[in-house]
């Protein structure tokens, strides 16, 4: 099984060295990729905070699968199809970020709390790539 935080962390970092290309679409698209991140972070967020109270986050799954499988048109014409392609496929390794429930439920406190902080890390990562996307000029 892929590592599910791993992977997600690789993504953000991958999109946020590309924001300089994701910064040139014009004013209208800029929201459209800014809001598109947003709702990757929100997923991101939503899982960590069910997570944080032990909670099963349904549904996470499928919406994190759909973004996925929108990357490409997200954000392909910015960044290039294939490598729009490729974050796709990435994030459709980790698609079922629901078993982070499964995964963290033999885990010491300690190290679920460390990996509940990098989750929270990555969704702020494509947080603030949509925010320098939104208000580049």
């Amino acid at each position: 099984m892929a590592d599910i935080i791993g992977t997600l962390l690789d993504v953000a970092l991958k999109l946020f060295g590309l924001r300089g290309k994701l910064s040139g679409a014009r004013q209208a698209r800029k929201k459209e990729v800014a809001d598109f991140l947003y709702a990757i972070a929100k997923n991101i967020e939503d899982v960590s905070e069910s997570l944080k109270q032990e909670i099963y986050p349904h549904g996470t799954c499928q919406i994190l699968l759909s973004h996925s499988n929108q990357m490409e048109q997200a954000i392909g014409d910015l960044i290039g199809k294939q490598e729009a392609i490729d974050l796709g496929k990435q994030l459709r390794q980790v698609w079922e970020i629901e078993n982070l429930h499964r995964e963290f439920d033999p885990k010491p406190e300690q190290e679920r709390k460390r990996s509940l902080h990098v989750l929270d890390q990555v969704a702020g990562l494509f947080r603030a790539t949509g925010d320098i996307v939104k208000v580049s000029p």
